[in-house]
């Protein structure tokens, strides 16, 4: 009878005794406000005025990128304006290919291979001109 009494002050341990919310519903957290997702562009060659005399800079650019890294990965990415109608905005996509693979080729001929390379060409409502931004990982 002793025993039994004794007993009654005592509690089965579970997760509350390491953890005081185990079992408590989680509580949402706000979202975080929305920002530039990255780094930026490691160069940034645009088309606004013509065609650019980019090879000295994109030349310097890569040489740092593979000093630093080198097996640093290239994201070349091909941007429009969004803008004309479907068949304006296909060439406005075929041309910026073209300009964006020319540029790969160049980061090839500058010394990196061409599996370090991937590409991206798509429309952006927030570019005024074509332009090529080239992102290292």
């Amino acid at each position: 009878m002793l025993l039994v009494g004794a007993l009654g002050g005592c509690h089965l341990v579970d997760q509350r005794d390491f953890n005081p919310d185990a079992g408590k519903p989680p509580v949402p957290k706000a979202a975080a406000a929305t920002g530039p997702l990255g780094p930026g562009a490691l160069l940034t060659i645009s088309y606004a005025s013509g065609e650019p005399a980019y090879a000295q800079a994109l030349s310097e650019a890569v040489t740092r990128a593979l000093t630093a890294k080198p097996n640093v990965l290239f994201t070349v990415q091909g941007l429009v304006p969004l803008a004309g109608d479907a068949n304006a905005q296909a060439v406005s996509l075929q041309a910026a290919t073209a300009t964006t693979r020319e540029i790969a080729e160049a980061i090839v001929t500058d010394g990196a291979d061409q599996g370090q390379i991937e590409l991206a060409v798509r429309a952006d409502p927030g570019v005024k001109a074509q332009e090529v931004r080239v992102f290292v990982h």
